[in-house]
């Protein structure tokens, strides 16, 4: 039996099977009103008294592992944390949350997989130095939650916990099945990016919540600000494409930020600059770098930005004249990032000048266009499974952190590409029937 199959068999068909179980169990059993009551009715289905039971629990992992049964310690602790999905869904379909669940329920988290870190690095499979930066970050932000008014856990720490999981599942298989080549040259950059979102997921609960979106944005304008130095300075484009990336993943959640927390009178500022700068100006060098005429080069990628800056200004300009003060779920045009993913990706990827031009300027019209495209955070991404969501991310981010360690970024680059093509086509099949025309700029 090759290591493929018996990882399969062993571990990936089990974990399906629990993660099956309680979607069923969740979706079957809180339909009815009735239902709900008799959940309500039981202390022991609280979420609350599902987050302590998970306390011990991640010590009695690492027993499990260092007694010599890593495939039960494996199926052990994943069955554990998937609890950690249940205790949220009963929290939101039952109405059971509470302030003392927003502090207990990370701290579960924290208890469930710190013990399993600890022994890994004492073992030899992670770095102490960087699991110490990691604990001491998530100490100090489980510890703020006595001082703070927002307890609940940010979104940086919840894909901070999303990362760790992914990370010791990764460690888990190697430490069952032996070398995994592929996998192992994961485990030191998830580390890295773990202890990342452990720093900021601790510095956002410590500054007012109305400069989280300002926060976020002003990231976006540093990672565009340093893609524009890695293609002035002559590095490869592709880790200029990175940063845009970053910046992306940043822009999703500004907006939200504002709409929860509320903003600064600049916020908005602050936001299409950076989008200007990370999603125009950084992407549009990207593009210059990919043709060997510097002329025409400037031309295609000045067409570019000039598109970007065009409908950013369009874009607040006719938000104000509406009076719409919050986000919106459908945009008239194509969307900024969408256009650096769809435009960056092709100058790296495709070794055909007149192919670029082509897909910049027709990505460049669109842009400009009135074409409507949904918006993806607030309208299509919540029509797609949660647990779809968690599994592509994590694969993605696999993917891309291995990526990092080979140094080679073909695959993650081709899934960004199709990804982009897919929305750019997305007006042809998406169905807008029943959209929010109050939320929409035609």
């Amino acid at each position: 039996m090759t290591t493929t199959t018996a990882i399969l068999l062993e571990i990936g068909i089990p974990v399906l099977l629990m993660l099956g179980a309680e979607r069923y169990a969740v979706t079957r059993f809180m339909r009815t009103p009735q239902q709900i009551a008799w959940v309500r009715g039981h202390w022991w289905l609280h979420p609350n008294a599902i987050s302590r039971a998970r306390y011990p629990m991640g010590f009695v992992s690492v027993l499990l592992l260092h007694l010599g049964y890593p495939r039960l310690c494996f199926l052990f602790f994943t069955f554990w944390m998937i609890s950690d999905i249940t205790d949220g869904e009963i929290a939101r379909r039952c109405d059971l949350n509470t302030e003392e669940g927003e502090t207990i329920d990370p701290l579960s988290d924290k208890l469930m997989y710190s013990p399993m870190l600890v022994y890994m690095a004492w073992m030899g499979w992670l770095s102490p130095v960087l699991v110490g930066f990691f604990l001491l970050f998530d100490i100090t932000g489980q510890a703020s939650r006595k001082f703070i008014k927002v307890k609940a856990a940010n979104l940086f720490g919840k894909a901070k916990t999303f990362l760790v999981v992914v990370l010791l599942i990764v460690v888990g298989l190697e430490w069952i099945y032996g070398p995994l080549p592929v996998l192992g040259r994961a485990i030191h950059p998830l580390l890295v990016f773990c202890v990342g979102l452990a720093f900021c997921s601790t510095a956002f609960k410590l500054i007012p919540n109305y400069w989280y979106a300002n926060i976020l944005s002003i990231m976006n304008l540093v990672c565009g600000l340093a893609g524009c130095w890695v293609v002035l300075a002559g590095h490869p484009p592709v880790y200029a494409l990175g940063l845009v990336f970053l910046g992306q993943f940043l822009d999703l959640f500004d907006g939200r930020a504002a709409e929860r927390w509320g903003s600064t009178p600049k916020g908005e500022v602050f936001d299409d600059v950076a989008d200007g700068t990370s999603f125009g100006l950084t992407v549009g060098l990207v593009v210059g770098a990919a043709f060997s005429n510097l002329w025409v080069g400037l031309a295609i990628g000045g067409l570019y930005l000039a598109a970007v800056v065009y409908r950013l200004i369009r874009f607040v300009v006719e938000k104000r004249k509406q009076g719409i003060l919050g986000g919106v779920a459908t945009f008239s045009g194509l969307p900024s990032p969408a256009g650096a993913l769809l435009v960056g990706t092709t100058g790296v990827l495709i070794p055909s000048e007149p192919i670029i031009a082509l897909i910049v300027i027709l990505t460049s019209f669109l842009m400009v266009s009135r074409v409507p495209y949904a918006h993806f955070g607030r309208a299509i991404l919540p029509k797609i499974p949660k647990i779809v969501r968690v599994l592509v991310l994590g694969a993605f981010l696999f993917l891309l952190a291995l990526g990092v360690r080979r140094d080679q970024y073909l695959v993650p680059l081709l899934i960004s590409f199709v990804a982009a093509m897919a929305y750019l086509l997305s007006p042809l099949y998406w169905d807008r029937m029943g959209k929010d025309k109050k939320n929409s700029l035609l």
